[in-house]
């Protein structure tokens, strides 16, 4: 299993090449090539990459209301489910159903970034690492290992992400994240079979963009695309406080009034 996991990695299958080519541009076949070993693993040679410098936001005009279309189920046929998730879908989009932030859990991958929450890139030797407004962390080690065993991701909410860099772009390949959000809202949750590839690149001066390929044969019928833009901001990143003021805990709701003058 693990051997079939990292092949996915690094030959990908013909949906997945056709998928990835609809992006055009700056979109070559995701994984059609090797590994090619460590990078960015001196702080001299990460000199050398992209500046991803400053805070990130996912925005309306960037897929934040296709984003929110495809938890509600009104995506006009743009995410193939399969019977058994069109149906868990549905009825979480009818009931509401609480997703992870909103009981204080990691929205994991790839939910995260389909929140409008700031993020930020962080260099170091062998690793970037995204560090999220509400507290989250994602690892993407660029050491050249291999992927974790998924008998060991069992519980995991972020997977574990290998990535290389092709020119000024980052090729990510992360399985095992079964306790992530496939979606920004509702409560459904991904598998310990997902794939997501993902292509990360600073399109201009304000614009990160993520093109990404997520399969799992468990939700999906066909690979679900997306191609998502996220702004440079000058807001600064806050201290998480998930708890501040929350009287909804997922399973008792607290209605004491709050004393007068509040």
């Amino acid at each position: 299993m693990r051997a079939q996991r990292i092949a996915i990695g690094f030959v990908a299958g013909g949906a997945m090449v056709a998928a990835l080519a609809c992006f055009g541009g700056n979109v070559s076949a995701a994984t059609s090539s090797p590994w090619p070993g460590p990078q960015g693993d001196t702080y001299a040679s990460i000199a050398k990459l992209p500046d991803w410098s400053g805070y990130w936001a996912f925005y309306l005009k960037g897929g934040a209301a296709d984003a929110a279309a495809d938890a509600a189920g009104t995506d006009g046929g743009r995410v193939h489910l399969t019977p058994k998730y069109a149906k868990l879908r549905a009825e979480a989009a009818a009931a509401k159903a609480q997703e992870n932030l909103s009981k204080c859990l990691p929205a994991g991958v790839p939910g995260v970034l389909e929140h409008r929450i700031l993020f930020q890139y962080l260099f170091t030797p062998g690793q970037v690492t995204m560090l999220f407004e509400d507290g989250e962390i994602r690892r993407i080690h660029t050491d050249g290992r291999p992927h974790v065993p998924l008998e060991d991701q069992t519980e995991s909410f972020m997977g574990d992400s290998i990535g290389h860099w092709e020119g000024n772009t980052l090729v990510v390949d992360t399985i095992g994240f079964p306790n992530g959000t496939l979606w920004q809202n509702y409560g459904v949750i991904a598998t310990l079979n997902g794939h997501l590839v993902e292509r990360m690149y600073r399109r201009d001066k304000t614009h990160m963009e993520i093109d990404s390929v997520l399969t799992d044969p468990d939700v999906y019928t066909q690979p679900y695309v997306t191609k998502y833009l996220y702004e440079l901001s000058d807001i600064p990143i806050t201290e998480e406080q998930c708890l501040a003021g929350n009287r909804d805990t997922g399973t008792s709701v607290d209605l004491t009034p709050p004393p007068l003058g509040e």
